[in-house]
């Protein structure tokens, strides 16, 4: 016992004595970090070279108190970036993380550290903090310091939000501008305050606006020497000129040069034929009502039947609206082999009866045999090989499988007994002859047989048919041929990228058009401006950006940019390149998301609303005050904006609060449309401006039949009650004001506002992605409209079609999900995953309705799916 006794005192006096000693080196290296502490050259000292670091040394300068002070020092009145915070805060990682570390250890032996590495340790978490106190403070000290400039630098006095925007050092600031906000005022004070205040040659600063007209108006209110404001296209071809001595010519008509590449391509009967079969085949369908003004846009035409517009007319050249895809590619077959007919014209025999109203055949087909007038009747029966319908059919009807079965072949045989009675010849295609056949052989055969006369037509008299040289068609065909070319361009990518998406969604209509359509004239095109010598705007900013990425010609301290909600890939890649440098140029970029209506052109705005993300840490600041409009338009607009969660937030208010400007709303009806007008006119004061503004530039067609216009220039006028008054189109009118504002034409539409027209489904894997949220730029464009006028804004709206948007002013409770649905065919791609899952929603016995709604489409447009997915098993 008394052995173990021995034993337990050596272990504890051993155990004691190993605190001891571990205590002791604590203590030392806790000396020998706080010596360390004190000897740590500053962070500016570290950043001198050698020579004077030594002189530093041999002075007996004390290095470190503590990390605030050496901020304070380091930094004294000058802004701190997020780059020299990171920079700063790496230089003391190491010394941190070593007083990190030990600080628990004195701890757990009842060592105290030293205030040294106490401090070290809470001001080094704190960094962030004081970098933030410190930056307010140098902010405030500049606005202070400064203020006398601010207030006459302009004709007025820049407000608070723009001299807070001016003085940002960061080497990236993005200023979220607002309607009428002054943000050309806010770049024009930038610029003169970093040459008068911060004496920034003017040389070293780039100046870039989105016209040439708004690059011209920034250097003349410049009036600087040495600074003018550039395009990034001018800019681009003068950097190309001056680096390579050879600056390009541009093809300033890529418009002509498209048409001249389609008409030559046309030559080649594969493209002719491929042309052909994208209306024929691959033309998304679209019911009458969301055409009801195409047609009629000259005529007004208000027609709403839900049927489809064949592409051909009749024997008469009236245009064809029938009932289903098939039948809508019979009329096709029937015009490209000459056939003469009428769609459901009245069978030449009375034959209604009290279960039955008078027969109409689907087609009658006209011709002549020894000199007589024939007639041969031909039906479409949408039945299976089975003699059975789709199950749609019921659905549909609401009644059971079994009913629409007795019924569709009722009708069947009540139409063949009509015919056998009165001894009419008829010829009958169904649904599986479009499926085990072509349909287009098979017709013929039919016809041929009944001893029809057939005139083929050869692909040059399709296509003529088809698609009239110089007709509206055509150029909207062309133009969308053009608008894919430049945004494939402009997004930066190829088309081997492209048709791979195409492939991996098995989107085998934009596959085909892509690869047969747009591919031709992509290469035909560039072949034609090599060829030529020329280049594109595009290929200038492309060429330029790889320039300045293998050379780096340009340098500059300093690069602002206008309208960047604008902005679109091949210019965010041609910005970063430009401010490489060492150091890079910082960056002023200012725009309103809120105005950004350019998508069609290549903009993005994912590069403006997460600019930190693409250009790095940034500084945001907001310029909220509207010096063009008042209450309560303010609340108003800035309400319908913001009901867009993607835009950003912001609080606008009026310069001032005797500032009132109206935002009316007018029903109409179109015997009363252009007097309401001509009377709105006439009541406002001659000297007030007016704008007449239409989503579209066809918007002021009503106008056209009773005001005399005139154009002058690049401007179009209405003289109405004598004086005269302008039309723009809302994209035109961006950046301009009025006094007076009429917006016309904000109906349910498929030309209204919003507008109901889909980008043509091959567009999306060129264009950039849009917010999720229903019709985000139209609501852009919409709040652009209406925040042109400082007194007052009419919106014109025909009081049996209201857009969603004036019933989101009006009568808010009407609106729901489905206000904002647009019509059956908004050009929305069936998948194959989309086939399944429609499938799997019509098996669980979910009604037209629910899935529908559960789809995000159309009653109609499931309807149709279904038939076509049934016909195929």
């Amino acid at each position: 016992m008394p052995n173990l006794l021995i034993i337990a005192i050596c272990l504890v006096a051993i155990l004691l004595a190993a605190i001891a000693a571990r205590r002791l080196r604590l203590k030392k290296e806790a000396e020998q970090l706080s010596t360390k502490l004190h000897r740590i050259p500053s962070f500016e000292s570290n950043r001198i070279n050698e020579e004077r670091r030594f002189a530093i040394s041999t002075c007996d300068e004390r290095f470190f108190i503590d990390i605030a002070t050496d901020l304070e020092a380091c930094f004294a009145n000058c802004y701190i970036t997020f780059l020299q915070e990171k920079e700063f805060s790496r230089y003391y990682t190491d010394y941190y993380k070593e007083a990190d570390a030990l600080v628990p250890q004195l701890k757990a032996f009842g060592i105290e550290p030293s205030e040294a590495v106490v401090k070290l340790i809470r001001d080094f978490k704190n960094i962030g903090k004081l970098v933030r106190l410190h930056n307010q403070q140098v902010i405030q000290n500049s606005l202070d310091r400064h203020k006398l400039f601010f207030d006459h630098c302009l004709k007025y006095p820049l407000d608070k939000q723009q001299r807070r925007s001016i003085v940002s050092e960061e080497d990236n600031c993005l200023v979220v501008s607002s309607a009428g906000s002054g943000k050309t005022s806010s770049i024009v004070g930038k610029v003169k305050y970093l040459i008068e205040i911060k004496k920034v040659d003017p040389t070293r600063i780039l100046l870039i606006s989105y016209t040439n007209k708004a690059a011209a108006e920034l250097t003349e209110r410049m009036g600087i020497e040495g600074l003018r404001g550039y395009t990034f296209h001018k800019l681009a071809l003068d950097l190309i000129g001056q680096q390579t001595g050879n600056k390009p010519s541009i093809c300033d008509n890529t418009d002509a040069l498209f048409v001249k590449i389609y008409r030559e391509l046309l030559a080649d009967s594969r493209f002719r034929k491929h042309a052909v079969e994208y209306f024929v085949d691959y033309q998304s369908n679209e019911a009458d009502w969301e055409k009801r003004k195409n047609e009629r846009r000259q005529q007004l035409s208000e027609q709403k039947d839900m049927r489809l517009k064949a592409l051909l007319p009749d024997m008469d050249g009236k245009q064809i609206y029938v009932r289903s895809e098939q039948e809508q590619k019979i009329c096709f077959v029937l015009s490209s082999l000459g056939v003469q007919f009428r769609y459901e014209e009245p069978y030449e025999y009375p034959v209604a009866d009290a279960m039955h109203s008078q027969y109409k055949p689907d087609f009658s087909i006209h011709f002549e045999r020894d000199g007589k007038p024939q007639r041969l009747y031909l039906e479409h029966f949408g039945v299976d090989e089975h003699g059975l319908v789709p199950a749609w059919f019921a659905k549909d009807r609401n009644i059971s499988y079994e009913e629409a079965n007795q019924k569709y072949n009722d009708g069947i045989a009540w139409k063949r007994a009509a015919h056998e009675k009165f001894g009419t010849r008829l010829i009958t295609t169904s649904s599986v002859d479009f499926y085990r056949s072509d349909i287009r052989e098979t017709l013929k055969q039919l016809l041929l047989d009944a001893g029809v006369p057939l005139q083929e037509r050869t692909d040059v008299e399709l296509y003529s048919m088809v698609l009239p040289e110089g007709s509206k068609q055509e150029k909207a065909f062309i133009r969308l041929i053009a608008t894919f070319v430049t945004l494939l361009k402009s997004s930066c990518r190829s088309l081997k990228d492209v048709l791979k998406q195409t492939n991996e969604a098995d989107d085998r209509r934009s596959e085909f058009v892509v690869k047969n359509i747009f591919r031709p004239v992509y290469e035909r095109y560039a072949e034609a401006l090599r060829s030529s010598g020329q280049i594109d705007f595009t290929d200038a900013i492309l060429q330029a950006t790889e320039l300045c990425r293998a050379t780096h010609p340009v340098s500059y301290e300093y690069i602002i940019v206008d309208e960047f909600q604008d902005i679109s890939v091949d210019r965010y890649n041609f910005l970063k390149a430009l401010r490489e440098g060492n150091p890079p140029a910082k960056l002023y970029c200012v725009g309103d998301d809120w105005q950004s209506i350019y998508r069609f052109s290549g903009s993005d705005m994912a590069l403006f609303n997460n600019f930190a993300a693409f250009f790095g840490p940034t500084e945001i600041n907001k310029i909220e005050t509207t010096y063009r409009f008042g209450e309560p338009l303010v609340g108003l607009s800035a309400r319908f904006i913001q009901r867009n969660t993607a835009q950003i937030k912001k609080n606008i208010r009026p310069f001032s609060e005797q500032r009132k400007t109206e935002l009316s709303f007018q029903a109409y009806d179109r015997n009363s449309y252009c007097n309401v007008i001509g009377q709105l006119i006439a009541s406002i004061p001659a000297d007030k401006s007016v704008f007449l503004l239409g989503r579209y530039s066809f918007d002021d067609y009503y106008l056209s039949f009773m005001y005399k216009s005139v154009k002058e220039g690049n401007r179009f006028y209405y003289i109405i009650g004598g004086r005269k008054v302008e039309f723009l189109t809302v994209h035109k009118s961006k950046g301009l004001e009025a006094a007076y504002v009429i917006l016309l034409q904000c109906n349910k539409d498929t030309y209204g506002f919003p507008s109901l027209v889909s980008d043509d489904p091959s567009l999306q894997y060129v264009l950039t992605a849009s917010d999720c949220f229903p019709y985000g730029e139209e609501r852009r464009l919409f709040y652009v409209a209406i925040t042109r006028a400082k007194i007052k804004t009419w919106v014109f709206y025909d009081a049996r079609f209201p857009s969603v948007f004036v019933d989101e002013f009006l009568s808010p409770e009407k609106v729901t999900v489905e206000s904002y649905t647009k019509h059956p065919n908004a050009n929305k791609r069936w998948t194959r995953r989309a086939d399944q899952f429609l499938l799997t929603l019509h098996r669980e016995g979910k009604s037209i309705r629910y899935i529908a709604e559960k789809m995000g489409r159309s009653q109609t447009s499931i309807v149709m799916r279904l038939g076509k997915l049934e016909s195929r098993k």
